[in-house]
């Protein structure tokens, strides 16, 4: 998923672009994720769509094949938040990283599942007091807990997210940050192990297959902050080699055919690659126009794309010319996407930042007792 970026967190010392409060930012890196997310908007729309029936107005286009490999934009989205999640936890304590992802994460998300929610009732996919309890639950995000499914099929992304977080998270209460720089590179080493020779442990959460993408451009940002060791290359390459693993695993475990596993694995090694240049002091110095507000345009792109997107392809596309229709959706979503960061993200966000202050306060009043004790 575009996991939305915590832009307070420290960036890279050397490679600073300013945005209009003077903070550091990446401005690649918001690039990077808006062509990530409108891969997975190509996947959905142009491939998986008409492959599981989600969108029956038009069959495949001349460039279904194409689109097969948006699903790499996942992969993309979790080297990044690896990347960025390191950086945020970059002194900070772990009350003040746990808000400032909550903040992030949930309210485009509750927008999210409202938009959703209300997407299955108009197109009459949902009944009323049968989707009640399903939407309580997925406003948590781990609708699993209270035995309820996902409303959006691209949820199970966020929780993998949460995961990462609550890893993270630990480390910080344990005041073992520090930590950090050794673990991502022997986590990564002993996740190609599971991967490629446990996949029942690799599925376990933090276990392996995709979350080697994490501890990889987590080691990327380390790289690019402070050089390479002998640790950190033999842990991106073992990210490396498995992520390759974990994504032809994931594309031949999903039935699809419409891939071919060495070009998948071709192109997992260039989104590494990629992510390590893009990150690099001469290259993420550079300026982008307009990179803030692209970047922040990805999560809620990705929460509103599927049930939505598909709602309206059904409604607007017109078979013998499904060109103009996508287009209108395309503009639609976006423009839903821009009002969710406006008002949700931005607007309201004092009330956020409140809110889940005062909900990890406990954390915070044993951090402060602990400084007074230590």
């Amino acid at each position: 998923m575009p996991m939305p970026i915590d832009h307070a967190a420290p960036t890279l010392s050397r490679t600073r672009t300013r945005d209009a409060r003077g903070r550091s930012r990446l401005a690649l890196l918001d690039i990077l994720r808006l062509a990530a997310a409108l891969s997975v908007v190509a996947y959905h729309w142009l491939f998986w769509g008409i492959e599981h029936d989600a969108i029956h107005s038009f069959s495949t286009t001349p460039v279904s094949w194409l689109a097969a490999y948006g699903f790499l934009g996942v992969q993309l989205f979790f080297l990044i938040s690896g990347f960025v999640i390191f950086l945020s936890a970059s002194g900070r304590e772990a009350s003040a990283f746990a808000a400032g992802r909550a903040t992030r994460l949930y309210p485009a998300y509750w927008a999210g599942v409202a938009l959703t929610s209300a997407t299955l009732l108009l197109t009459a996919q949902a009944q009323p007091l049968d989707l009640l309890p399903k939407f309580l639950a997925n406003l948590t995000m781990v609708p699993a807990l209270f035995r309820q499914p996902q409303l959006d099929g691209v949820y199970w992304t966020l929780t993998l997210e949460l995961q990462f977080y609550a890893l993270v998270f630990l480390f910080l209460l344990l005041r073992k940050r520090h930590w950090l720089e050794t673990f991502f590179p022997l986590w990564s080493i002993a996740m190609l192990g599971t991967t490629l020779f446990l996949p029942a442990v690799a599925r376990l959460p933090l276990g392996g297959d995709l979350f080697t993408l994490f501890a990889g451009g987590a080691i990327i940002a380390m790289v690019s902050r402070t050089g390479w060791t002998a640790l950190r290359a033999a842990g991106l390459l073992a990210s490396v080699i498995g992520g390759v693993v974990a994504t032809t695993r994931q594309a031949e475990e999903s039935g699809d055919a419409a891939t071919d596993p060495i070009v998948l694995g071709v192109l997992v090694v260039l989104l590494f690659a990629l992510v390590l240049v893009l990150t690099r002091p001469p290259v993420a110095a550079l300026p982008v126009p307009g990179s803030r507000f692209f970047g922040a345009l990805t999560y809620p792109l990705y929460l509103s794309h599927a049930v939505f997107g598909y709602a309206l392809l059904n409604r607007w596309v017109d078979p013998a010319m499904p060109w103009p229709g996508i287009a209108a959706a395309l503009i639609v979503v976006l423009v839903v996407s821009t009002a969710i960061n406006l008002l949700v993200e931005r607007v309201a966000a004092p009330v956020w930042r409140t809110l889940f202050r005062w909900l990890f306060s406990p954390v915070a009043w044993s951090e402060r007792r602990s400084s007074r004790t230590s």
